[in-house]
């Protein structure tokens, strides 16, 4: 990415609620030192989600400007910006977002479980709106994804069909693709984690996977009540 050209390239009309700040980070894009913000908000309530205080769909603590201004204070410091949540495809200002992220110099990464995949679908026919990595987290297999992640059984297809055309776009466009699960003993998705990685390496994928920290023997998140 090319520096800015002006001290605020990127505006100040984007309405991203923006619930938390990292300036320095070495985990949340491999290979990469990013800036990461957390968006709040997230239709999904995973049992062993470790941001629960991001579930509710309220807003930001931030303005993107903080984020903006922060950005111009870095070149040179760090690689990129990554998006993170919550889940960031549940607002629209996210395409913004992320073109102004590009027009202050910066790669943007992006994590979502893809559970809105038209919105993701528009986000990367777009040079300024598309994402240079996106990590990905499919939470399980569409039948188990209910018992997961408390969404619908129509809604679990999402990130499967997110996973199709970010498979796609890797081939097409030359995005960056991670895909990620998360598992705890003695879950669904460690009792068909096999299956997952299959049905993910059929997209050209290896799956990644993660442990949940923090949670109880039924997954459910409890190292924020000590």
């Amino acid at each position: 990415m090319n520096a800015p050209t002006s001290a605020n390239p990127a505006g100040c009309d984007v309405e991203l609620p923006v619930a938390g700040i990292i300036p320095f980070s070495a985990i949340d894009w491999p290979g990469k030192l990013t800036c990461t913000i957390f968006t709040q908000g997230c239709m999904w309530t995973c049992t062993y989600c470790h941001n629960p205080t991001l579930q509710p769909i309220t807003p930001g603590e931030h303005a993107f400007t903080a984020v903006v201004d922060l950005l111009g204070q870095r070149h040179g410091l760090i690689d990129a910006l990554v998006i993170s949540g919550g889940e960031p495809t549940l607002h629209r200002g996210l395409g913004d977002a992320i073109a102004a992220t590009h027009r202050s110099g910066f790669p943007v990464g992006l994590h979502t479980c893809g559970y809105a995949p038209g919105r993701l679908d528009v986000l990367l026919e777009c040079e300024e709106t598309r994402p240079d990595w996106v990590g990905l987290d499919i939470k399980a297999l569409p039948s188990d994804m209910p018992a997961v992640t408390g969404c619908s059984p129509r809604a679990a297809t999402g990130s499967w069909q997110s996973l199709r055309l970010l498979a796609d776009a890797r081939d097409r466009l030359g995005l960056d693709l991670q895909v990620r699960t998360t598992i705890w003993p003695d879950s669904i998705l460690e009792h068909h984690l096999d299956d997952v990685r299959a049905a993910v390496a059929d997209y050209g994928c290896e799956l990644v996977v993660q442990y949940a920290r923090g949670v109880n023997k039924r997954g459910e998140y409890y190292a924020d009540l000590f």
